[in-house]
């Protein structure tokens, strides 16, 4: 049996990802001890799910599509820069969404409600627009990156309009994942 590790995303512009990388670069300086996104990985994740079996996919694309046909194309703003859970004890390094992050969660819910339909567990956290710019390895240098974050400008990194979502695989290799759609499904 085949598996396919799969996510549901929003992906970014090739602009918004390179101010993006501006930001990750400020923040690079500051612990040495995190794992950084390619900036071509930059992307906003709706729900994560994992492995899935090759013959499921078909009914994931097709939840998918049933779950978005309803929404229109809306604009992102792309703002801020934090850690969760917290700067202090940070585990992922982010760019924050400024506006558009209602109809992300709204999308990102719908999306988990069609899924759960196929038997996906759903999300027990509540959905936090963001893009993951790091993952922190380990504890050593948290004071420094906390006080850092609180120091890098990223007030407006620009703003792009959401027309579709994608399906994506992940190809997780030792040097980083690389992530490639397998299929982008149109917003009306």
């Amino acid at each position: 049996m085949t598996f396919v590790r799969t996510f549901v995303a929003v992906l970014l512009a090739d602009e918004l990802k390179s101010r993006i990388s501006e930001v990750q670069e400020q923040a690079k300086k500051l612990a040495p001890d995190v794992k950084w996104v390619e900036p071509e990985n930059f992307h906003i994740t709706l729900k994560f799910l994992g492995n899935v079996r090759e013959d499921a996919l078909a009914g994931v694309l097709s939840a998918v599509e049933d779950a978005v046909k309803d929404y229109q194309k809306f604009e992102v703003s792309v703002a801020g820069v934090g850690a969760f859970p917290n700067p202090k004890n940070a585990r992922v390094v982010w760019v924050g969404v400024e506006s558009g992050q209602e109809r992300l969660a709204s999308l990102a819910a719908t999306i988990d409600a069609k899924l759960a339909e196929l038997g996906f567990p759903r999300e027990e956290r509540d959905f936090k627009s963001h893009i993951t710019i790091g993952r922190v390895k380990s504890k050593k240098h948290l004071g420094a990156l906390a006080r850092g974050i609180a120091k890098i400008e990223a007030r407006s990194l620009g703003t792009q309009e959401v027309r579709s979502v994608a399906v994506m695989q992940s190809v997780l290799r030792p040097e980083g994942p690389v992530y490639s759609p397998l299929r982008v499904i149109e917003l009306s």
